[in-house]
């Protein structure tokens, strides 16, 4: 047979070295003659940090099918078949998260993810089974349709159509199948192996690295081994900082660089930042040290930053597979994922927001409620409506007279006689005016003191410093302006118009805006009680 093979011109088949690439599939090798797999590549703690913190985030993540109402507004479909899928069970053996995190997985290592789609009780999509993306390689077909060809364990791979497969990519530079981060990240993955590799040949070794030992006198036949062994024997190893005995007048000259001096943990600290930037997760998110990050330092900016700049090109990508793959009608339903979670801020911040979002008829008890994961209570659906945006055609909740009527801070003022008393009388005995002239005025009161104390403040801070001054004023008025309206229940264009009139007092005598203090107070009794708006142009 050799002969044969021989006159033919093919050399005898050698055996195949485990380095070879044929054995990995063409696996890249990486300058530092490290080859790196997927599954080499996890045994690196930021490596793995980075696939595990954005699959899991993802996999914890809910996905809500919602439904399209005709009148613009949204619900969620909790009838959709797929809804069950996503939320609780997409196959048989595994939960919602335990296959959202393994196919994310599978798309950052490998730039892609598959599951077969099989129809059942709950509809076209009853299961989805994962593939290994190993075993898939896609075909454009003449037609320009695609083919997933899936490789069976001792049988020819079977054809699937686009139909039956859930594809999620990655980046990709054909639109067809997405990049995989290990073949473009060989090189720096590779040293960061390498790097790992000789810190634990040294610290096995525990031995300073390269040195000779050299003598004046002649060595006999044998000696040089011998006497390698004994050193060997005596320094390395758990023996390392034992006394040295130099025979035959030797002396020990280190040659080797320690790795300290080699800049060793800064080339492994480089590295972890090197991983982070292939996968575009921050640095301080899987732990690496002294890192440092722009989004902000509270709860809330950090949660902001991670959706926006790390997940939620993933979630998109996630959103839009399913809408092509598993929804029917893409014009009716589609998918999203759920981050209020990681977008909350502190307690008392949320509580402020909440609060401030109620009052002013943005949101109702029972969506608040709803975000805190709490029960509806009854009657929690009510929007309110600030009283000086409520005409008396809308009002519901306004104080009523004993005839019914309903009144207000300005129906009171314009109401007859209001201003001599006549009329309706308060708790105190005095005109429903009379009485909500007190109420403002003790408001404005507190407000212009709160004014004064502040600017104080910043006055001194400021110094001589007109630039910071100025700055402190607008700073200070742009977020009073919201106590204002919400003090004395004017809409925040009046407050603002105020606010505005207060700045131009401040920056052009800071001594007569202090002085005149009696007269900012009229101008916020004016605000909440004048019965329409043709002084506002004074401000």
């Amino acid at each position: 047979m050799s002969r044969l093979l021989e006159l033919l011109g093919i050399g005898m088949p050698t055996a195949v070295s485990p380095d070879d690439p044929r054995w990995w599939g063409g696996t890249p090798v990486s300058e530092a003659g490290v080859r790196v797999t997927a599954d080499s590549a996890m045994t690196l703690s930021t490596f793995w940090a980075c696939v595990r913190f954005l699959s899991e985030t993802i996999g914890s993540l809910p996905i809500m099918i919602y439904r399209r109402e005709a009148d613009g507004t949204r619900g969620r479909a909790t009838d959709n078949p797929l809804y069950d899928v996503l939320q609780r069970r997409p196959n048989d053996w595994q939960t919602a998260v335990e296959f959202k995190s393994m196919m994310q997985g599978h798309a950052l290592l490998r730039g892609n993810a598959y599951a077969h789609i099989l129809p059942g009780r709950r509809g076209a999509v009853d299961q989805l089974v994962p593939i290994h993306p190993d075993r898939v390689k896609i075909e454009r077909l003449s037609n320009g349709r695609l083919r997933y060809m899936v490789a069976q364990k001792g049988r020819p791979a079977l054809p699937y159509t686009p139909e039956e497969i859930f594809h999620l990519r990655g980046m990709s530079s054909d639109g067809v199948t997405g990049m995989s981060v290990i073949d473009y990240a060989a090189n720096s993955v590779g040293l960061t192996m390498a790097a790992e590799r000789y810190g634990s040949r040294f610290f096995k070794n525990d031995s300073r690295p390269g040195g000779i030992l050299t003598t004046d006198k002649k060595l006999g036949t044998g000696t040089p081994e011998r006497m390698r062994a004994r050193w060997r024997e005596t320094q390395a190893g758990s023996h390392r900082g034992d006394v040295a005995i130099l025979e035959e007048g030797l002396d020990f000259k280190a040659i080797g660089v320690p790795p300290e001096e080699a800049q060793f943990l800064q080339t492994r600290e480089h590295q972890a930042l090197d991983v982070c930037r292939w996968f575009g997760v921050a640095p301080h998110m899987v732990g690496v040290p002294g890192s440092v990050t722009e989004w902000g330092s509270g709860l809330e900016q950090l949660g902001r930053g991670v959706v926006t700049y790390t997940l939620m090109p993933w979630m998109v990508r996630w959103q839009e597979a399913i809408g092509r793959d598993l929804i029917i009608a893409p014009q009716t339903y589609y998918a999203e994922f759920v981050t209020e979670a990681l977008l909350r801020g502190d307690t008392a911040a949320r509580y402020e927001a909440y609060a401030t979002a109620r009052q002013w008829g943005w949101v109702s008890v029972n969506e608040i409620r709803r975000w805190e994961n709490m029960n509806p209570v009854e009657g929690g659906d009510v929007y309110l409506q600030p009283m000086n945006m409520t005409d008396a055609e809308s009002a519901t909740a306004d104080t009523a007279t004993n005839s019914g009527a309903l009144v207000t801070p300005k129906t009171a003022m314009s109401a007859p006689n209001a201003t001599n008393g006549v009329g309706v009388k308060g708790a105190n005995g005095v005109g429903v005016a009379e009485h909500y002239q007190l109420l403002a005025r003790s408001a404005a009161g507190r407000l212009v003191r709160k004014e004064l104390a502040a600017l104080d403040k910043e006055q001194e801070r400021a110094g001589d410093d007109l630039g910071a001054w100025h700055t402190a004023v607008a700073d200070f008025y742009q977020a009073h302006a919201a106590l204002v309206a919400d003090t004395m229940q004017v809409n925040l264009f009046t407050a603002a118009a105020y606010c505005q009139y207060r700045i131009g007092e401040w920056l052009m005598d800071s001594g007569a805006a202090e002085a005149n203090e009696l007269k900012a107070i009229d101008a916020l009794v004016m605000l909440a009680t004048e019965t329409d708006n043709e002084d506002e142009d004074e401000y």
